[in-house]
C-alpha cells in the first residue's frame, strides 16, 4: 500500500504515547481503505455481487512457534502474497493472541491498477497452499504446520452418507 512506510515510521516515533499512536494507527487504516477503494474503481466489469477483498488466514501449529519470529512472518507473508496474488495488493498483519501464531492476509480482488479480478479456482488455491507448504518446509523448517488437503472430502462424503441415510 503506498505510503505506508510514513506511517510505519510514524508508530515508531510515537512508541511511549499510545493516544499518539492509536491516532497514527486511525490514519494509515485510512490510507489502506481510501487505496482499495480507488483500486476497485478501476473494476472494468461491474457486478452487485462481486467480491472487492478475499480475507485468507496462514496459521501455524505451536510446535512451529519458535521458529517463527516477527522477521519470519514477513517473510512468509511477503512470499504468500507473491504466490497467492503477485499482482494485487495486500495487508497482512500477525497475531499472537492465541496458543499458534497466524498472518491475516487482506486481498484486493483485483490486480493494482488494471481492474482485472484475480479470483482463483479450489485447484489453484490449493496448488498456493501446497507450494507454500513446500517452500515452508525446505526455507524454514516448519515441519508441524502442514495441511491435510484430502480432509474436506472426507467430511464431505460424510455429510452426504449422513444426508443419504436422514433421507431414507
Amino acid at each position: 500500500v503506498r505510503g505506508d512506510r510514513n506511517f510505519d515510521k510514524q508508530m515508531q516515533q510515537a512508541q511511549a504515547d499510545s493516544g499518539k499512536q492509536q491516532q497514527v494507527l486511525e490514519k494509515r487504516i485510512k490510507n489502506m481503505v481510501k487505496q482499495f477503494e480507488s483500486n476497485e474503481s478501476k473494476r472494468k466489469i461491474q457486478r452487485t455481487n462481486s467480491n472487492r477483498a478475499y480475507h485468507e488466514i496462514i496459521s501455524f501449529h505451536k510446535s512451529d512457534t519458535e521458529k517463527l519470529p516477527k522477521k519470519v512472518l514477513l517473510k512468509i507473508a511477503r512470499k504468500y502474497a507473491k504466490e497467492r496474488s503477485p499482482n494485487s495488493m495486500v495487508i497482512s498483519t500477525m497475531h499472537t493472541d492465541k496458543d499458534h501464531l497466524h498472518i491475516h492476509n487482506v486481498i484486493s480482488a483485483l490486480e493494482f491498477a488494471t481492474g482485472k479480478p484475480v479470483r482463483l479456482s479450489r485447484k489453484e488455491f490449493k496448488d498456493v497452499k501446497k507450494r507454500m507448504e513446500v517452500w515452508q518446509e525446505k526455507e524454514l523448517g516448519l515441519e508441524h504446520s502442514k495441511v491435510n488437503h484430502s480432509k474436506k472430502k472426507v467430511q464431505m462424503l460424510q455429510l452426504d452418507i449422513e444426508r443419504e441415510l436422514n433421507l431414507r
